[in-house]
């Protein structure tokens, strides 16, 4: 039943463990997960409920809802799932409850007055990068109605050709800001912020929203008091998109859509709570704990088969990898086992004209999370059945290859694939789906003993560019007169840092 690579043939479980196919299913409100085609045994999977070593990850989920410190190197907790709480109050004291309120209750009134034209605004430009930018924006594309007064311009890399283009079109009177940042001083957001800022003019001042837990830089960056939408400081990036960072993609969106979408997610927060056990998040983290640490495994693909969510794989990248690209456990002792994998992926179609060749032929094996709906019957021409039908193929071809006199054509399959469908791609399924995935990273930190909440390596990498730019600052002018005095100048700048 071994492959060459030790890992277990799972059409050879498939066929002698049949019950995988009922007992490996997981359903919740709007998602069925599927990991039969994965090369767990049954009799594994089975282990993984009724474990009396769950009590550690209880524990571990007790002390996330209870406010404890789990950010451990920032000696904080981590308490999005209040931010998305229709009574805060439950988990905060004061004032945080109250931040997280009133914060809210303003972002859902001047979200509604620019989704039904109640302003002048008739275009949002965006200013964020990284949890600032990848969670609003997925949602925004995720659910758009298409009936929002607004349109909004995601702004996250310093695109010097992208902004010209875009000022040049956009009227600075019907055009807004939103800067979403939690620090307020994170560089490409506030270089592309104050760029926009001096375009608006003094008159356009009125029109600049931040989303910050850093008031007092909001505040000397020229914004308004009434247009500053706070959140606590123990908000991490990656888990803001609940907080006033969904400010954009809630105005596009609609109010209404924005709160179906947060109470979907305090759903699946309550049952994590109540439940372990049944909850997605816990699965997930179960067969994604075992492809990495027992599978061996250091890649996962992420592929949407429903187009509404082909931002999916871009959003996973930075929630799995900056939470979980850790070598150091809790205890400052170095990590041996594996621990992030290499997240990579995007539209479904799109990427079976690119990289599914080397899926399905090439020398490595890689595990595969196909997402899809299986609300098929809209559309024009059947597009959603096509899509459907294309998930579904390459899940077969995946697992089970393809044999062939003619090696050439033949497919060694093997590759592991977690499936899930959502009855439709809505407001709920996105907000369950999305809690479900930051609930599952928080509880492979536990299994592993790693900080799911912080990003040194992150850090570091802006500290150096920082020194970079100012010694790149005090040498003038960049030369361009030649590629090889180029790369000497870059060298000499080197050295000086």
């Amino acid at each position: 039943m071994l492959q060459k690579n030790n890992t277990l043939n799972i059409r050879a479980l498939l066929r002698d463990e049949p019950e995988r196919a009922i007992e490996m299913l997981r359903s919740s409100a709007h998602w069925r997960l599927d990991v039969s085609r994965t090369p767990l045994r049954l009799d594994d999977w089975r282990g993984f409920f009724g474990d009396s070593g769950n009590d550690r990850l209880r524990r571990a989920v007790s002390d996330l809802f209870s406010g404890a410190i789990v950010n451990t190197s920032e000696n904080q907790p981590a308490l999005h799932m209040t931010l998305r709480a229709e009574r805060p109050e439950k988990m905060l004291g004061e004032p945080d409850a109250s931040v997280v309120k009133d914060s809210r209750r303003r972002m859902l009134e001047i979200s509604g007055r620019l989704y039904r034209g109640e302003t002048p605004v008739r275009t949002i430009l965006h200013a964020g990068i990284g949890g600032s930018d990848l969670g609003p924006r997925l949602v925004a594309d995720a659910l758009d109605p298409g009936d929002s007064v607004v349109h909004v311009e995601w702004l996250a890399t310093l695109d010097s050709r992208r902004i010209s283009r875009l000022l040049d079109r956009l009227d600075p009177e019907t055009t807004a800001l939103v800067v979403a940042s939690k620090s307020f001083s994170t560089a490409e957001t506030l270089s592309q912020a104050a760029l926009i800022r001096d375009w608006l003019g003094s008159a356009g001042l009125e029109r600049i929203w931040a989303a910050t837990a850093n008031v007092k830089r909001a505040r000397a960056f020229g914004v308004a008091e009434p247009n500053i939408l706070p959140f606590p400081d123990w908000t991490g990036g990656r888990f803001s998109l609940w907080s006033s960072v969904g400010l954009s993609a809630a105005a596009r969106i609609g109010p209404g859509q924005w709160q179906r979408l947060l109470a979907a997610a305090e759903q699946a927060d309550n049952l994590l709570a109540s439940d372990l056990e049944a909850s997605t998040a816990y699965a997930l983290a179960r067969v994604l704990d075992w492809l990495v640490r027992d599978g061996g495994f250091d890649t996962l693909g992420a592929v949407s088969y429903d187009p509404a969510l082909r931002l999916l794989a871009e959003y996973l990248q930075q929630l799995v990898m900056e939470s979980l690209g850790k070598s150091v456990d809790l205890k400052g002792a170095q990590t041996l086992a594996h621990t992030s994998p290499l997240v990579f992926g995007g539209a479904g179609t799109d990427l079976q004209h690119s990289l599914f060749q080397a899926l399905h032929q090439g020398t490595k094996r890689h595990p595969m999370l196909l997402l899809g709906s299986a609300q098929c019957n809209e559309g024009p021409a059947g597009w959603p059945r096509d899509q459907l039908s294309h998930l579904l193929g390459q899940a077969s071809a995946l697992v089970n290859g393809k044999s062939a006199e003619d090696r050439s054509r033949a497919l060694p399959g093997n590759n592991p694939v977690v499936l899930m469908l959502a009855r439709a791609i809505d407001a709920e399924s996105v907000g369950e789906l999305l809690a479900n995935f930051e609930h599952a990273v928080y509880l492979l930190g536990a299994l592993w003993e790693i900080n799911a909440f912080d990003q040194w390596g992150v850090e570091e990498g802006k500290r150096l560019a920082a020194e970079f730019r100012s010694v790149l600052d005090g040498k003038g002018e960049c030369p361009d007169s030649s590629l090889d005095e180029t790369i000497v100048w870059i060298r000499r700048s080197q050295a000086d840092i």
